[in-house]
């Protein structure tokens, strides 16, 4: 056992000479996307469904902003790339050098001395603040790097504030990937990824997780579509109707998917093949990229103080279609009409059966 005090020597080094990132003092930058601009279905909604709309998912994209991006025709994907950074020591929630830091979670990180417990001579990183923080984000950041990371040297986790769950982990066994998590580690030559884009290394490596998860799970035929419950776990956004959504929704042939109460692989099951999903916008949709048909539709139901275009990026880098609805009231309390659900319903199956991914 050692001690480091990088994690002291970035901050006051910050405070001195200014923030740097990690990337500006890589010694070394391997790209594995270029810039591209990719093409996306038309978002199928309702006309009046964007008038409503009073908020946002974040204070970083305005209303217009998240309009702008329902309505465009492509999406423009950043350049993905590899950067190996040296002497590093990962821990309590972020990685340090004697210049440079990143978080790996907003929900606090250690900021002392840290101790070391073991070091190698070179690694790669999967973990990001967002992965380690959202569950959405672990599957399609972190999960998608695994496969990337190995590439380069011995891919890891780290910075996680709980124990993973166990839909992460019967994740990672589905996509084949080694669940390893390391603290208080020391890396002579670490690599990370800059990869929240889109980019055709990435959208492939996607489709084989894909390929892996509906390999591994057996399901008898589909059903018309599914509903997945938001729950409670999460960031609250409570469907006041919930209850008589989802009457609705199993009246139509749908299956009712419950995260909180089933196994990873009963959701798989649950979902395989599936042509539609719907639910209210959240990190629990994302079960459903897995496993439902290619070509399907995911619609989203959103609270009007609360709009988020990302499914439509997602569903758009795994080859399926986006729609959503815009309910009354804020993520506290909101209401869906179900006569406004049904016919976006309808839409959506009326472009299904054409065939059309579009």
């Amino acid at each position: 056992m050692t001690i480091s005090f990088a994690p002291i020597a970035s901050r006051v080094y910050r405070r001195i000479v200014g923030f740097c990132e990690l990337e500006q003092i890589a010694d070394r930058i391997v790209q594995v996307s270029g810039a591209e601009s990719l093409d996306l279905p038309e978002a199928i909604f309702l006309p009046g469904q964007l008038e409503r709309v009073t908020g946002t998912h974040s204070a970083d994209s305005s209303v217009a902003d998240e309009v702008q991006a329902t309505l465009a025709r492509f999406l423009s994907n950043v350049e993905s790339f590899a950067f190996r950074v040296r002497h590093a020591v990962v821990g309590r929630g972020r990685v340090s050098t004697w210049t440079g830091y990143r978080d790996l979670s907003l929900r606090g990180s250690g900021r002392g001395p840290l101790r070391v417990d073991d070091s190698v001579a070179e690694a790669a990183l999967c973990s990001t603040w967002q992965g380690n923080d959202f569950f959405a984000h672990f599957l399609f950041d972190d999960a998608a790097i695994h496969p990337l990371a190995s590439r380069f040297a011995q891919p890891f986790f780290s910075g996680a504030r709980a124990p993973r769950t166990p839909h992460c982990l019967d994740y990672l066994a589905m996509f084949g990937a080694d669940p390893a998590e390391r603290e208080n580690l020391r890396v002579g030559q670490l690599w990370m990824f800059h990869d929240f884009a889109f980019g055709a290394d990435k959208r492939d490596r996607l489709r084989r997780m894909v390929a892996r998860v509906r390999e591994s799970v057996t399901a008898p035929p589909p059903m018309m579509g599914a509903f997945i419950r938001r729950g409670t776990s999460g960031q609250v956004r409570r469907l006041e109707n919930e209850a008589e959504v989802e009457a609705w929704c199993a009246a139509q042939g749908f299956a009712i998917v419950d995260p909180e109460r089933q196994s990873a692989a009963e959701i798989c099951a649950a979902l395989k093949d599936v042509p539609l999903v719907i639910g209210v916008e959240g990190s629990q949709l994302v079960h459903a990229l897995f496993s439902m048909a290619r070509g399907g539709a995911i619609l989203c139901i959103q609270p009007a103080d609360r709009y988020n275009v990302i499914f439509r990026h997602l569903c758009g880098a795994m080859d399926l279609n986006w729609g959503f609805v815009v309910a009354e009231g804020t993520v506290d309390g909101f209401h869906q009409d179900i006569g406004e659900l049904s016919a976006t319903v309808d839409l959506i199956q009326n472009r299904l059966s054409a065939g059309r991914w579009m």
